[in-house]
């Protein structure tokens, strides 16, 4: 259930696995997107994208690539050459090419304009999905339906439901001259968040995560106080020739959720139905993408030889723990509070210390666990280049 990131990534490797999937999409026309999302898709996914071919298909479809430098009250920390590349590609060309993917793969049918009603089950097990009058027999019934996921709800899963103490609102532009250095640009500002993307289309992607309590500033011209915090950031782009091309998009509250990935019998979710995180770090379609290629790799061969699903989905499960993990942290970080002295401390020690900048790159690009940056060595490893002179870049 669900043509988007996630369920079409799922359909396709399932497809390729030598399985019969149906995808069940309520939306019509192939070319309908997802508005209310980003689609700045973090270096850890790139070996995922590049395994099953979808990499090569984003960049012929335009899609651009690149790193990401960070700014913070310690100045730009610049990547060194090496880490995985970020890859960005405009919902409006994204969702259409990974429908039109999934369509074409043997075994996958793509059902345009259907709305699951309910769902089939025997005790508590999920057997298949309710279509109109229709009925849908399924071993495996995969919920990646987005955040709120009527899936979940028909099934009665609860929700861990987390407060977002940022807002955001966005905007592509044609024109924007970036003036900090890497192709993409994230300005820490404690709480404030501001991004610069490059895109498709020689276009950028401005992007504002400004604390709540500066809401009431930017209902009046949405559009003028987007640009207006973006030219004022450090080192920020000149938009003095930039031409906006879309209009504002924005949310005034975007909660954190996360659900049981596996919460009964014949019954799994995947991408922001299990895991909806907060959307400043740009986490979700790579999310999505990998989670979906853990629920097939854990599932497929029980699929295939009719055998006990219990344990492909206890690996699922254990791999979702990955996500989970940076989750946590998301999650505080989603309060919009000022910075805690660990956190000072490990962003002093990144200008200071190679391994550590190294570590900490790859965990912003979710290429490592949370675990392997907050640690008690990393915290040795920074109170030891805190005594060290900063790095020259």
């Amino acid at each position: 259930m669900g043509a988007g990131v996630a369920g079409c990534t799922a359909a396709i490797l399932y497809g390729r696995a030598g399985l019969r999937v149906a995808i069940i999409e309520k939306h019509r026309n192939i070319s309908t997107h997802k508005a209310l999302c980003g689609h700045f898709v973090l270096g850890g996914t790139q070996p995922m994208l590049r395994r099953t071919g979808l990499w090569e298909a984003m960049a012929d479809a335009g899609a651009a690539v690149g790193d990401i430098a960070r700014w913070t009250t310690a100045g730009w920390f610049v990547p060194e050459p090496g880490p995985p590349e970020c890859i960005s590609l405009r919902r409006e060309k994204l969702d259409p090419l990974l429908r039109t993917i999934a369509a074409g793969t043997p075994g996958v049918d793509l059902l345009l304009g259907r709305t699951v009603t309910g769902l089939l089950e025997s005790g508590e097990r999920i057997t298949g999905v309710r279509v109109g009058d229709e009925e849908v027999p399924a071993r495996l019934v995969v919920g990646a339906d987005g955040h709120r996921s009527p899936v979940a709800q028909l099934a009665g899963v609860t929700e861990d439901t987390a407060p977002n103490e940022r807002f955001g609102l966005w905007a592509y532009y044609r024109g924007v001259v970036p003036r900090g250095p890497a192709a993409n640009q994230v300005w820490s500002l404690d709480p404030d968040v501001g991004i610069l993307i490059r895109t498709d289309d020689d276009l950028h992607m401005l992007v504002a995560f400004p604390a709540k309590a500066r809401l009431a500033d930017f209902q009046a011209d949405r559009a003028g106080e987007l640009e207006r915090f973006i030219a004022s950031l450090p080192d920020g782009p000149d938009l003095t020739s930039a031409e906006r091309v879309s209009k504002v998009i924005g949310t005034n509250d975007y909660p954190c959720v996360r659900r049981e990935p596996a919460p009964r019998p014949g019954l799994v979710l995947v991408g922001d139905a299990a895991i909806t995180g907060d959307p400043t770090p740009a986490v979700g379609c790579g999310w999505a993408f990998r989670a979906a290629e853990w629920l097939v790799d854990s599932t497929a061969p029980a699929l295939l030889d009719g055998g006990d699903l219990r344990t492909g989905l206890a690996a699922y499960r254990k791999a979702l723990d990955f996500v989970v993990g940076h989750d946590r942290l998301g999650r505080r970080d989603a309060l919009a509070r000022p910075t805690n002295p660990v956190q000072r401390l490990v962003t002093k020690g990144v200008h200071r210390d190679p391994e550590l900048a190294r570590r900490a790159y790859l965990f912003s690009m979710r290429a490592i666990s949370a675990g392997e940056l907050m640690n008690p060595r990393t915290l040795l490893r920074a109170l030891w280049a805190a005594a060290r002179p900063a790095l020259r870049r």
